[in-house]
């Protein structure tokens, strides 16, 4: 037997200590080289700019009817930590009212449903979160879109198509219905001590085309960027919110007929707050990656109080050079002014898509009386609130999620509330299309 010379020993050795990235397992190559898993820092789907919702509207001069909201393209935008740019592609499914996956093979050609023409873009040289940046937009030649609905967008790597690195939403829309939103004030029963201030909101829904009643009988309405969160009105038996989430005694009704006009009526929504801002712009403030920021001074309760208009939602970064374009490592505070929830608190913002994560739950600290939460954030203006509830670790039936404990509610907040009109296609196997989107805020209607 030949002995191993120095150099094949220290291979060993060092090949050994090697520790994989977070959230995944090494594997090797054919060449013995150890391969770090990708990790997904972030996702996200917006339309022309990064201030629109993720709405693609197919051929918009088609029939006439024009979209209170919408783009000709819309871009996926993912942020990744790894060596070299990866080998990853985009598949798409498309889902009903619900985001429920239809399995519906004739929108599934697997051939026609994933693109990879991914723009990289790589992070600047003292990034340490993230190395590279990938764009798509779509349609492109890749990929054209031939059914109107929900569609979900999937991360995956080339060679690994089983479990998806990451996922976002969007919606396509094939006009054939005009749909017109109006806001009025309500009430609701609050769960904390807080004001009671609610909206009503109708979408009138109507089209001259040939749209049977009996096939347009759903509407969803969101609040803009915010897409787990679906107001739901429907005559469909069965179609009700996911179970536990966003628990709120709202009532709906359904009356007229598409032909001349159709009504959705949803009442005692909860009106929230305008959103808190976070500035990230700021270097001198959050100078760099390297060291640990905290906000100037501690988050606290507002009881429906507000000093300054949000950004619907959204996150911006237009203000951000590309040689400052990171992630920072900051400290989240909220001080409850000695009166803790009996409830975990979580932070739900622009830098996570308004998701209520497990991993976003904030700690409380006794001694200091504060609420807090260190995450890596990019670098850009955010906005943001604080919500309370609970959610298992498998994020499944979160229960009584509100957002009024810390934030009040007043009807004075500026938030898009988005309505999609959802067609039972019978066409292709039959599938939920999106027929008509209205939006509205309290200002008034949305009209391009």
């Amino acid at each position: 037997m030949r002995s191993m010379s120095i150099a094949a020993i220290l291979v060993v050795l060092l090949s050994s200590c090697v520790t994989p990235r977070e959230g995944g397992s090494s594997s090797a190559d054919q060449t013995g080289e150890i391969k770090l898993p990708v990790q997904v820092r972030s996702i996200r789907a917006y339309g022309s700019r990064e201030t629109d919702p993720p709405v693609l509207v197919r051929d918009p001069n088609r029939t006439g009817i024009s979209a209170a909201v919408g783009s000709s393209d819309i871009t996926v935008e993912f942020d990744v930590d790894t060596d070299i740019p990866p080998n990853l592609f985009l598949s798409f499914v498309h889902c009903n009212a619900l985001w429920q996956e239809d399995n519906n093979v004739f929108l599934h050609d697997i051939t026609l449903s994933r693109t990879s023409a991914i723009d990289w873009q790589s992070s600047p040289y003292q990034s340490s979160y993230y190395s590279y940046r990938g764009k798509i937009t779509l349609p492109n030649p890749q990929i054209q879109f031939k059914a109107g609905g929900n569609w979900k967008a999937r991360l995956y790597e080339y060679g690994n198509d089983e479990a998806p690195l990451a996922e976002t939403r969007f919606f396509v829309v094939d006009l054939a219905a005009t749909c017109d939103i109006a806001l009025g004030s309500d009430l609701y029963e609050p769960h904390a001590k807080v004001g009671p201030a609610a909206f009503a909101i109708e979408a009138s829904v109507s089209s001259q085309t040939s749209v049977f009643d009996n096939q347009l009988r759903t509407v969803v309405i969101y609040r803009n960027h915010r897409w787990n969160e679906p107001l739901i009105l429907s005559q469909e038996f069965g179609i009700t919110p996911p179970a536990g989430a966003f628990n709120y005694a709202i009532s709906t009704s359904v009356f007229g007929a598409a032909v001349v006009e159709k009504r959705f009526r949803i009442d005692n929504v909860p009106a929230q707050n305008e959103y808190r801002v976070l500035d990230l712009t700021n270097l001198a403030q959050y100078p760099s990656a390297t060291i640990l920021s905290r906000q100037p001074l501690p988050d606290l309760r507002r009881n429906g109080s507000y000093s300054d208009r949000a950004d619907d939602g959204s996150l911006v970064t237009s203000d951000v050079f590309a040689n400052n374009d990171e992630y920072i490592n900051i400290e989240f505070q909220l001080d409850p002014e000695r009166f803790p929830s009996r409830f975990p608190v979580y932070l739900v913002g622009s830098f996570n898509n308004w998701s209520i994560k497990p991993d976003w739950q904030m700690y409380y600290d006794k001694q200091d009386n504060l609420y807090k939460l260190r995450q890596w954030v990019r670098r850009g203006k955010h906005n943001y609130m604080y919500a309370t509830g609970r959610v298992p670790a498998e994020y499944s039936n979160p229960d009584a999620i509100t957002f009024e404990e810390f934030e009040g509610n007043t009807l004075s907040g500026s938030h898009t509330f988005i309505a999609f009109v959802y067609y039972r296609e019978t066409a292709l196997g039959g599938y939920d299309s999106i027929i008509g989107v209205g939006a509205a805020n309290v200002f008034g209607s949305i009209r391009r």
